[in-house]
């Protein structure tokens, strides 16, 4: 069994600019939107490391092909960099926070009200808790009715889940909030 490599916070950056350069030789200009755990490495520092960095990117084909020459230059991961995920990202997202800026290449987490939309429905203990518990924190939300409305902002058809809701409340009442 082999051990996946973890992604440290500079080496997604480093791949970043590696990726850029591979850009500027094909003349493309790249966008990539980054959600998931790597966003919560880049833009919080809640983590000290990621598996992959789940993104939606443009134009899809040139990154796709880019990244995976950086993946076998730099011995990453062939899905480093990944649209896998995708499926789970709201249409209204909206642009979020740049964290890495070329002149060919411009990344950008997701915004944190996205982000926490998505941990919530996820609603993973092991995996989101802790994320979830910081993006409360950083949003300031209270309630589980602030938190329903920050979801259903970004997902209006789906109500949360009775998974969501119970862990949504432990770390409302962890924090000392209430959850009403």
């Amino acid at each position: 069994m082999t051990r996946e490599r973890l992604l440290d916070r500079d080496v997604p950056e480093r791949a970043f600019g590696v990726l850029a350069g591979k850009l500027a030789r094909r003349g493309v200009v790249g966008e990539v939107h980054v959600f998931g755990g790597a966003a919560m490495v880049l833009a919080f520092d809640a983590r000290s490391a990621t598996r992959d960095v789940d993104a939606l990117f443009e134009p899809d084909g040139p990154v796709l092909d880019a990244a995976r020459e950086v993946a076998e230059d730099m011995g990453l991961p062939r899905s480093w960099l990944n649209n896998q995920a995708s499926s789970y990202v709201s249409g209204r997202a909206g642009r979020g926070t740049p964290v890495y800026d070329h002149p060919h290449l411009r990344v950008m987490t997701t915004p944190t009200e996205h982000l926490l939309a998505m941990k919530v429905r996820a609603a993973r203990a092991a995996r989101d808790t802790d994320d979830i518990r910081l993006l409360l924190q950083t949003l300031d939300l209270e309630t589980l009715e602030e938190v329903r409305a920050v979801v259903s902002r970004y997902f209006p058809d789906e109500p949360l889940s009775d998974r969501s809701r119970l862990l949504v409340e432990d770390l409302l009442a962890e924090l000392d909030r209430p959850a009403g």
